[in-house]
C-alpha cells in the first residue's frame, strides 16, 4: 500500500502541476488576445493616419506620403497601405510590385482578416469603406501588418515565461517532497522507536518527541504496554500462589496415600495416579503461564547477539581444546520464540555438550522451514551409537540418563523444550561425525 507521505506528495505535486498547465494555457491565450488587439489597434490608427493624408484635387486622388510613417517606404517593410478606387489603384513603396487582394466594402463598413502577405507571410489586414458624395468616388482603403515580426516576439515572451513557469514548477514539486519529508521525519523517529521497543532497547515510547498530532496514539499504546505487563504479572503471581498453596495439602495427601499404601496397596496406587496427575496439570499450566508470560519480543531470544556470546563463553570455558565453531543463521531470522532466559538454558545446555565432546569442531545452524524454526547443534565428537540415539529419543526417559558421556543437561533440555512443546530430534552429522541435536520450535 501506498505510504502517506507518498500520496501527500504525488497529490500536492499533481495539483501544482495542473495549475501550473492551466496558468500557462490561460496566460497564452490572454497574450495572443492582447497580441491581436494589439495589432489591431495600430493598424485602425494608420487607418486614420491615411484616410487624413490622403487629398482630393480636381478629381484625382493622392496621398501624401510624408504625413505618413516611414515603415511604408522600405521594399517589403511588413507595413503596407492600398487604397482601391474604381479602375485606380493607390499602393504603399514598401509593397513594391505586389497588390493585396481586397474586397470592395461600403461607406463604413469594415473588414478585418488575416492573408499571406508579399513574401509568403501571415499579415493581419484591416479594410475601410471610403466615399465621397462629391466628386462621386468610391473606394476601399486597406492597411495590413506583418505578424512574423510580432509572432516572434510573442514566442520569445511566451517562452520566456514558460522556462521560468518550469523552473518554478520544479522548484515547487522539489519543495513539497523536502518539506513532507521533513514532516513526516517525527513518523520515521517513531519507526524507529517501534523497532528499539522490539528489539528490548527500550521498554516504552518516548512522547515528549512525538508530534502532537499522533501523540495521544503513542500515549495510548505505552498504556497498553503497561496494562498487558501488569495483567501478565498479575497471572503469573497468581498461579504461582496457586501452585505454592497448592503444595502443602498435596504434601499431605501424598503421606496419606503412603500411609494408605500398607494397608490398601491398590487404592493406594490409584490415589497416587490422581495425585501425579495434578502435579502434571500444575507443571504445565505454570510452564504455560511462563512461556506466554512475555508478550514483546523483546524478552525473546535475539540472534546472533545471544548465540554469539553463549559460543564466546564455552569457548573461553574449553580454552584448552582449542575448538572452532561455526554459527550459520538465516538472514531474516533475528528472534527465537522462546523466552530469553529459557533459551539461554535450553541452547546453553546444547551448546555445552557439544563443546565438550568435541575435538575441534561446534557447528550451530539456524534456519527456519515452512512454518518451524530449527536449531541445529553438532560436533566431531565420538558421537552416538544407533541403540543409543533410539534410547535418547525414547519418550519419559530422563536423557542424561540414556548414554553414557553425552546427557549432561539434557534432561534440562527436555523438560524446557516440553514446556513449550518443541521437538528434539537426535542424529550422527554426516560430515562431522559427532553428534547432532535438532531442537524444532513453531513459528509463532
Amino acid at each position: 500500500m501506498i505510504s502517506i507521505r507518498t500520496k501527500l506528495s504525488l497529490w500536492i505535486s499533481g495539483l501544482v502541476i495542473a495549475s501550473t498547465l492551466i496558468g500557462l494555457l490561460i496566460f497564452e491565450s490572454l497574450l495572443r488576445m492582447a497580441f491581436h488587439d494589439s495589432i489591431i489597434n495600430r493598424l485602425e490608427e494608420d487607418l486614420q493616419q491615411i484616410v487624413h493624408s490622403t487629398h482630393l484635387h480636381k478629381g484625382e486622388v493622392s496621398i501624401d506620403p510624408s504625413q505618413l510613417s516611414d515603415f511604408y517606404n522600405p521594399t517589403y517593410s511588413g507595413r503596407y497601405y492600398q487604397l482601391n478606387l474604381d479602375g485606380d489603384t493607390l499602393r504603399s513603396p514598401s509593397l513594391w510590385d505586389r497588390q493585396l487582394k481586397v474586397k470592395p466594402l461600403k461607406l463604413g463598413q469594415t473588414r478585418a482578416w488575416q492573408a499571406k502577405g508579399p513574401l509568403n507571410h501571415d499579415m493581419q489586414l484591416l479594410s475601410i469603406g471610403l466615399e465621397s458624395e462629391t466628386a462621386q468616388i468610391k473606394g476601399t482603403l486597406t492597411v495590413a501588418q506583418d505578424l512574423s515580426i510580432g509572432r516572434q516576439l510573442f514566442t520569445e515572451v511566451y517562452g520566456t515565461k514558460l522556462i521560468v513557469n518550469i523552473l518554478l514548477l520544479i522548484a515547487v514539486v522539489t519543495g513539497i517532497f523536502l518539506v513532507l519529508r521533513q514532516s513526516f521525519k517525527p513518523i520515521t523517529q517513531v519507526q524507529d522507536s517501534l523497532a528499539k521497543l522490539r528489539e528490548g532497547e527500550i521498554n516504552s515510547l518516548d512522547v515528549s518527541t512525538i508530534p502532537p498530532e499522533i501523540r495521544p496514539l503513542a500515549n495510548t499504546y505505552n498504556e497498553l504496554l503497561d496494562y498487558t505487563t501488569a495483567q501478565v504479572a498479575r497471572s503469573r503471581n497468581n498461579l504461582g500462589n496457586l501452585s505454592h498453596g497448592l503444595k502443602t495439602p498435596l504434601a499431605v495427601m501424598q503421606q496419606q496415600v503412603e500411609a494408605l499404601g500398607l494397608k490398601d496397596p491398590d487404592a493406594a496406587i490409584a490415589m497416587q495416579q490422581q495425585l501425579d496427575m495434578i502435579h502434571k496439570m500444575i507443571e504445565r499450566k505454570l510452564a504455560a503461564a511462563r512461556v506466554t508470560g512475555e508478550l514483546l519480543p523483546a524478552a525473546q531470544m535475539a540472534v546472533p547477539k545471544d548465540i554469539q556470546s553463549l559460543c564466546d563463553t564455552l569457548n573461553k570455558i574449553h580454552m584448552h581444546k582449542q575448538l572452532n565453531y561455526e554459527i550459520d543463521i538465516q538472514d531474516e531470522i533475528v528472534r527465537l520464540p522462546i523466552h530469553r532466559e529459557d533459551g539461554m538454558e535450553l541452547i546453553g545446555n546444547l551448546l555445552d555438550n557439544a563443546f565438550k565432546w568435541a575435538d575441534s569442531q561446534v557447528q550451530v545452524d539456524i534456519y527456519q522451514e515452512d512454518a518451524t524454526f530449527n536449531i541445529s547443534v553438532s560436533d566431531n565428537g565420538p558421537g552416538v551409537s544407533d541403540d543409543q540415539l533410539t534410547e535418547l529419543t525414547q519418550r519419559g526417559k530422563r536423557l542424561d540418563e540414556s548414554v553414557s558421556g553425552h546427557g549432561l543437561g539434557l534432561s534440562i533440555v527436555k523438560d524446557i523444550a516440553e514446556q513449550y512443546e518443541f521437538s528434539l530430534s537426535f542424529a550422527n552429522h554426516p560430515s562431522l561425525g559427532g553428534l547432532s541435536i535438532t531442537l524444532t520450535m513453531p513459528a509463532k
